[in-house]
């Protein structure tokens, strides 16, 4: 500790007290810089994460728009294939109806059309409805197959119970109960009542 000419308390004090600000004042200096610096790191980091998402938000875009791109050629070439169809299937009516071939009348041609047509459209109607039954088919079979499972699983509870056991073995144990055998070895259709 340096020393003064002067013994004073006071002077004592005022050197400890300005050592306290001193060091206070570095101590503040301290937290600030590193904020400043601790800011600037991270804002770099920031900066460097936003340009790496930037370019892959970049090239997702690219693939997204390449991938819609191609869609809707896919798309065109497949209207343009299914209107060929169509006026192919056009035709091939037209030709079944007698449109310049088989009936000349056109009366006649008109009528056969008219009947592919409605054809046509009933075969379409029963293959929509066979497949609604075959559904339901499906579906009432597996609802018997869940209904067997759950009657299996309530006899095993009720077989499984001491009290019905016991109930089971009394009515084997007595003889009057059980139905007589008949003379050819079959069991009679119907129980003796008591």
């Amino acid at each position: 500790m340096p020393s003064f000419n002067s013994d004073s308390d006071s002077m004592r004090v005022m050197f400890w007290v300005l050592i306290g600000v001193g060091g206070f004042a570095l101590l503040v200096i301290g937290i600030l810089l590193g904020r400043w610096i601790g800011a600037g790191a991270i804002s770099r980091v920031v900066a460097q994460r936003e340009r790496e998402l930037f370019t892959a938000q970049k090239g997702f875009r690219q693939l997204y728009e390449t991938e819609i791109s191609q869609l809707k050629a896919t798309n065109a070439r497949q209207d343009a294939e299914l209107k060929s169809l169509k006026d192919k299937v056009e035709d091939y009516r037209k030709k079944a109806a007698g449109y310049g071939g088989l009936f000349n009348n056109n009366r006649r041609a008109d009528a056969m059309y008219a009947l592919l047509l409605e054809n046509e459209s009933l075969e379409e109607a029963l293959m929509q409805k066979n497949e609604v039954l075959k559904s339901e088919r499906d579906d009432s079979l597996k609802e018997a197959m869940r209904a067997a499972g759950y009657r299996r699983v309530l006899m095993s509870h009720i077989l499984a119970d001491a009290r019905v056991k016991q109930a089971v073995n009394e009515m084997v144990s007595d003889e009057k109960r059980l139905p007589k055998p008949s003379e050819n070895g079959e069991v009679p259709k119907q129980l003796p009542e008591h």
